[in-house]
């Protein structure tokens, strides 16, 4: 027992006697992600994102922005269930089955020719759906270069130019906008 306590005492006093380094970590920045924002040509079939936020601002000019562009309309369009649009406008697509009196099952379908598009007007928000790839990254790559910065990342990638919010849901392939409050 007496060699346990010395053997005891021995490490205690040489651990004392030792230095032992200490490390900060190092902070190394990392740039921040900037998202780049490359110059694009709207699209000669749709309605470009300029034109999409002149015609919410003021919607006494959207009829003639979308006869423009070969749109037909649709008034109170109720999608069963999911959503009311006081207009639809539609583009290379067909209606689906009309369910009750205003009420259709789905939103439009696209046709084979052409680039199928629409616009669902509904009071405070407008949304512009297509059904091709390259007509989507078209718009968003058009809404990057209109000034709006990415606010949130999510299901919608919301982007804000502080006055108008503008949501991309890729996996719809439409783009909603909606005044900031």
């Amino acid at each position: 027992m007496l060699y346990a306590a010395v053997a005891a005492a021995t490490m205690m006093i040489a651990a004392c006697g030792t230095t032992q380094k200490t490390t900060t970590p190092t902070t190394t920045q990392q740039p921040a992600q900037v998202d780049t924002v490359a110059q694009v040509t709207p699209n000669s079939e749709l309605l470009s994102i300029r034109e999409l936020i002149d015609v919410f601002a003021d919607e006494a000019n959207a009829d003639d922005a979308m006869a423009k562009y070969g749109y037909k309309v649709k008034k109170n369009y109720e999608v069963f269930r999911v959503d009311k649009y006081d207009k639809m406008y539609y583009k290379n697509c067909r209606l689906p089955k009309i369910i009750t009196e205003g009420k259709y099952e789905d939103y439009p379908r696209a046709l084979r020719k052409g680039i199928s598009s629409y616009v669902a007007v509904q009071g405070s928000s407008m949304m512009l759906g297509v059904f091709n790839n390259n007509a989507y990254e078209n718009l968003v790559a058009q809404v990057k270069m209109n000034g709006f910065h990415l606010d949130m990342e999510g299901n919608e990638d919301i982007y804000t130019d502080g006055k108008y919010y503008i949501a991309c849901n890729k996996n719809y392939r439409t783009v909603r906008i909606q005044k900031v409050n």
